[in-house]
């Protein structure tokens, strides 16, 4: 049986944390999220918002990267439908990204400090978010390993089966996740140059 390419929490698929805490907990949840759409190519936030929020995309897709010592953007994670990110406030203000649409993207914002109580005080919301947290790390883990690949080719070929997935935007139109990403962002996530990836004759990339 072959591996997914993409790790699975099953045993959570249907669980809905904004539903979940509107049935249980309405009265405590009430001012506590909104909704926003952030149009194509727009940040979300970047290192100097001051990140009082956890966000979940509820359509759309974003991308997430930090900044060199130059100045320059690099991508290191791309969500979409369904992600929760944000800063925990865990790290002693380490936390340095930005976020960017790359459609028009409908987000839901959770008080941070709600979502946390939430996760740490009830328990099937802690389960929960283990286990989508777990799926992140092993996710993370499965990029990190294509790092090592000793051809760029293994490395394209697997980032273009892992973003062959179809998301739709706050409108309802349908793209491939694939053809959102720039050849930088594709670079950036598997650690080759961008000439690397313009020069790659097999692999359809934008």
């Amino acid at each position: 049986m072959s591996i997914p390419v993409r790790p699975i929490n099953e045993s959570y698929l249907d669980f809905d944390f904004f539903q979940f805490i509107s049935t249980s907990q309405s009265s405590k949840s009430l001012g506590m999220m909104r909704e926003i759409t952030v149009k194509k190519n727009e940040y979300l936030y970047n290192p100097s918002t001051e990140h009082l929020y956890m966000y979940e995309i509820l359509e759309g897709a974003v991308k997430l990267g930090s900044y060199t010592e130059d100045g320059e953007e690099f991508t290191f994670d791309v969500l979409f439908k369904k992600d929760f990110f944000g800063d925990l406030k865990y790290l002693n203000n380490q936390f340095f990204e930005y976020s960017k649409a790359l459609i028009d993207t409908r987000v839901r914002i959770y008080n941070r400090d709600f979502f946390k109580k939430m996760v740490v005080q009830t328990p099937e919301v802690s389960e929960w978010f283990i286990s989508y947290l777990v799926k992140r790390w092993c996710s993370t883990e499965k990029k990190l390993k294509k790092l090592h690949e000793k051809k760029a080719q293994e490395k394209l070929v697997f980032l273009s089966t892992y973003f062959d997935l179809n998301v739709k935007d706050a409108n309802g139109k349908s793209f491939n996740l694939n053809d959102l990403l720039t050849q930088k962002d594709i670079g950036d996530l598997i650690g080759v140059t961008r000439q690397t990836v313009a020069n790659s004759s097999k692999v359809k990339l934008k």
